[in-house]
């Protein structure tokens, strides 16, 4: 995760991109694709209440899947953020 605003480029906990990465050694990216398509259905817009911080909500930003040749898999990456609106 990284915290930051994108305003003024100064750390800020209620904005943060949260980047998961996924890795197959399938043949093929379909169960990389597969696995990133199921994230995404979960996490793309979906509200929590993490304590008494407020609600965070979850936007995809980013969704990449490529073959990596060095270490021979598939690798995903999707990146979301996560904005906090803080309790009332």
């Amino acid at each position: 995760t990284s915290a930051f605003d994108l305003e003024t480029g100064a750390d800020n906990d209620s904005d943060q991109l949260v980047t998961l990465h996924i890795w197959s050694k399938a043949q093929g990216e379909a169960e990389t694709r597969l696995i990133m398509d199921s994230i995404r259905a979960r996490l793309d817009g979906a509200a929590f209440s993490i304590g008494s911080r407020g609600q965070t909500r979850l936007s995809l930003e980013f969704a990449e899947a490529r073959y990596d040749e060095d270490l021979a898999v598939h690798h995903g990456l999707l990146r979301f953020r996560a904005l906090t609106q803080e309790a009332a």
